[in-house]
């Protein structure tokens, strides 16, 4: 299959009318509240006009004014009751012109607690699934999670697709504990929010605080298969247009305080200065059928601020496609050609979210082809292209997957009294011998017996080495700052527990990815009604390296004191503060550094009760280590 072999199709399918409470199409009457008008359009606002009509003026600027080849209505579900959801989809039949013109139903899934997903479906004789039932408000409950939809969507039989967006902001962070490979097959990068590419990058978010962990490459780095486009979240009517006629009021309301790691606040919504987001899909025609099935198969690509031509192909399977492959020592042909109006300023390709190459303009045409040459070290990896336009434009290809199925893990038993090690892809090894227990994990502890204090501790998990718990109690509120450098390191991630949602003032924690953590949270802050915990925290999932000792050295303030009568580290008060918390240590342990061929049995020393068996050599995510309990 070839690009040649399909059309090239743009369209914006995040929009909102004035159906939405928070629409400012024209017909919306806002002189008196607290806005920002253009000067060319303040005679447009002078008196109300009927809501439901704002969709037609919506659908008639997409398709006449922006020149745009589908769009779709994405209004909020909460405040939607089933005869607006029936004239939403009325109005979707009414526009989809087959050839010209596409539309789909759709609808924004609002939850506060669990992120926004928009959900599209092929055809318009679906019900709506809100993520809280009408009449009721996702700001005062958690309602019914991105699960309960997608049950929902199976147990009606929809075509449906979930599109997440904006997923890292404090004010509805996507909580990616939830995917559905089924119905997720998306994410929104761009909009007139900003890029929500990785944490800290330059066009983020400025109109709201944002979470590390939160972003796309942090959902592609849990192994998610998403497809990336751009959207709008314009409500404005102006789909697929720079042009924003009406500013709004971004301070939350009785907002008091800003957290200290704030990152930046605007009084007024500051939209992405090169626009909203737009989708370029790969289809057909310009069917529903063919553009829900391009978005289906992840062939669609994000821009911001341009509609340049991107093609990206691996081995000649095109942008989301996922390629299984047995043989470890296969070499990627990845072929790019970006073409622009606008002179290109360069063009990047993406592994695993680091740039493993780039060509630099100024030339409106960048095209080339590159060998991977590099040995697989992990099974799952992901290749994407960014491009960036002399004016400031943006693109982004939805990513291609190669899945190494003949990258085995190191197979270890004990036989007879040894140690016997079979060799997968791993060939320098070494092995460890201990008399203890190499990570010192505990039960949780009852956090009832406290009413207030800083407590760490070690937990297993599944997916890493260890899991370090970080919990601050208090049952009024006090405020916890402070911070943890991690070093012996594989890689980490780190997720919040039970943060106030809102959108400035609420709990945040950084993170420079390279070891460096900081939080300022408050428990029992109350400072609406999802935010009820009297505990917070962070879990920070680690791979250790077994190389070199993993120590975390923590500081942590209570109130601006430092209180260690309050803190604990694995059930036990510290003496002061900063303190450090051993995580593993190679101290007295018996090292054996082994090449594997073939099989290979080892003597186990006397005394022993675990053996750990790692690869000698570690430089990302890949195959994880094996212990062994010695009977």
């Amino acid at each position: 299959m070839k690009y040649s072999d399909f059309k090239l199709f743009f369209g914006d399918i995040h929009c909102h009318s004035n159906l939405s409470l928070c629409g400012v199409c024209v017909g919306r009457d806002l002189l008196k509240k607290d806005f920002y008008f253009h000067s060319s359009v303040l005679k447009d606002y002078v008196k109300a006009g009927d809501m439901y009509e704002s969709v037609d003026l919506l659908y008639d600027y997409a398709k006449n004014k922006a020149k745009l080849d589908f769009a779709a209505v994405t209004d909020h579900d909460f405040s939607m009751p089933d005869e607006m959801w029936a004239f939403i989809r009325k109005k979707a039949s009414e526009w989809y012109f087959p050839g010209k013109f596409t539309t789909f139903s759709a609808y924004e899934w609002t939850s506060m607690a669990y992120g926004h997903r928009n959900v599209y479906f092929l055809t318009d004789d679906k019900p709506i699934f809100r993520c809280v039932d009408y009449g009721k408000y996702p700001s005062s409950i958690r309602g019914y999670s991105p699960a309960d939809l997608w049950s929902f969507l199976r147990k009606t039989r929809a075509k449906a697709i979930t599109i997440p967006h904006h997923p890292s902001i404090t004010q509805f962070p996507v909580d990616w504990s939830y995917y559905d490979p089924e119905f997720d097959r998306l994410v929104e990068i761009a909009s007139i929010w900003g890029v929500f590419e990785y944490y800290g990058n330059p066009v983020h978010c400025m109109s709201s605080d944002n979470l590390p962990r939160f972003f796309v490459v942090d959902a592609l780095e849990r192994g998610y298969r998403l497809g990336i486009i751009g959207g709008g979240d314009t409500h404005d009517c102006y789909p697929g247009s720079a042009f924003r006629p009406v500013i709004i009021k971004n301070r939350p309301p009785k907002m008091k305080y800003l957290n200290s790691l704030t990152t930046g606040f605007v009084e007024y919504f500051l939209y992405n200065p090169f626009g909203p987001g737009l989708a370029a899909v790969y289809a057909k025609h310009n069917t529903r059928e063919d553009i829900f099935r391009a978005l289906y198969e992840r062939r669609a690509y994000a821009v911001l601020g341009t509609r340049l031509r991107l093609e990206f192909s691996i081995d000649e399977y095109l942008m989301g496609s996922e390629i299984k492959v047995d043989d470890v020592d296969y070499k990627p042909e990845i072929i790019v050609r970006v073409e622009s109006k606008e002179p290109l300023d360069k063009v990047e390709l993406l592994r695993n979210g680091k740039v493993i190459y780039r060509e630099y303009g100024p030339r409106k045409t960048i095209s080339f082809k590159y060998i991977d040459e590099e040995k697989p070290l992990r099974r799952l990896n992901y290749y994407y292209v960014r491009v960036l336009e002399r004016t400031g434009g943006r693109a982004w290809s939805s990513p291609i997957w190669i899945y190494y199925t003949g990258l085995r893990d190191l197979r270890a038993e004990v036989k007879s009294g040894k140690l016997v090690l079979r060799p997968g892809d791993i060939r320098e090894t070494e092995v460890v011998f201990t008399k203890t227990k190499p990570i010192k994990t505990m039960k949780p502890p009852d956090l009832s017996n406290y009413s207030r204090g800083s407590f760490f501790w070690m937990e297993e998990t599944k997916d890493y080495s260890v899991v370090l718990k970080a919990r601050f109690k208090s049952s009024e509120p006090v405020n916890f700052k402070g911070g943890l450098k991690i070093s012996g390191f594989d890689t980490y991630t780190v997720r919040p527990v039970n943060f106030a949602i809102r959108k400035y003032g609420g709990d945040l924690f950084t993170d420079n990815y390279a070891g460096t953590i900081e939080w300022d949270i408050t428990p029992s802050s109350n400072l609406n009604l999802l935010d009820t915990s009297s505990v917070k925290g962070l879990d920070i999932y680690i791979q250790l390296n077994y190389r070199e000792d993993c120590v975390a050295e923590v500081e942590v303030y209570q109130n601006g004191l430092k209180v260690p009568s309050e803190t604990h580290v694995n059930g036990i008060k510290v003496p002061k503060i900063p303190f450090k918390i051993i995580i593993y240590s190679k101290k007295d342990l018996k090292t054996h550094k082994i090449y594997l061929t073939d099989e290979k049995a080892i003597e186990i020393p006397a005394d022993t009760k675990y053996c750990i068996i790692y690869p000698a050599h570690f430089t990302e995510t890949k195959l994880k280590e094996t212990i062994l309990i010695i009977q």
